[in-house]
């Protein structure tokens, strides 16, 4: 079977995502060191740069723009793909996202903590003494971690929900999203009452 040729568009914004170690390869003698100096002159993944097109690239380079899709395929197969020349991934930091959802319609709280000494996980019960006034609620429970990867940080995402967790409830809501019993924006939109109704759990049949 003929390998499925790579999106450019995508390896650029991987190169984006990997920023500090492009621009370490960019200072070495390569083939594409000046054309990679010019992807990533703007940080256009984390900050407020644009995503330059392979044309505007290819411009800035001095080179045709199948030339300039080569070399890009040439740098992603270096960044990413050849495991000998490739550079060890790190990530120094940690960031903690407690995103928190409310005992109210529409009361959602999202706080960065950058020290944790101890993370809970899904199903614990945490008090936040902080932010009653807003969310209605001190009593709240882990829904949720993702975990996501940025150049140099972890950052670890901690869904919370008002309220005490369920483990039947838990696993209802699974199911309904394994099976699509559910639009996709009424778990984003509805609270769990509003929930339990659809889905006819316990006293809200």
């Amino acid at each position: 079977m003929e390998e499925k040729s790579l999106s450019t568009k995508t390896i650029l914004l991987n190169i984006g995502a990997m920023r500090k170690s492009a621009l370490e390869l960019s200072q070495k003698d390569k083939k594409y060191s000046v054309l990679l100096r010019q992807i990533v002159k703007d940080d256009f993944f984390y900050g407020e740069g644009k995503l330059p097109s392979l044309k505007e690239i290819a411009a800035r380079s001095g080179v045709s723009v199948s030339k300039a899709r080569k070399l890009i395929e040439d740098i992603y197969n270096d960044l990413i793909l050849d495991h000998e020349t490739r550079s060890a991934f790190s990530f120094p930091k940690v960031r903690y996202e407690f995103l928190i959802r409310g005992s109210e319609q529409g009361k959602f709280l999202g706080i960065d903590v950058d020290k944790l000494p101890v993370m809970p996980r899904v199903g614990e019960e945490v008090s936040l003494p902080f932010f009653s006034a807003y969310l209605g609620t001190t009593s709240f429970y882990v829904e949720e971690i993702m975990h996501e990867f940025e150049e140099d940080c972890q950052v670890v995402n901690i869904w919370m929900r008002a309220g005490s967790y369920n483990s039947y409830w838990h696993y209802r809501k699974d199911k309904a999203k394994e099976e699509e019993e559910l639009p996709f924006f009424d778990w984003l939109n509805m609270e769990e009452r509003e929930l339990k109704k659809k889905l006819n759990v316990g006293r809200w049949k």
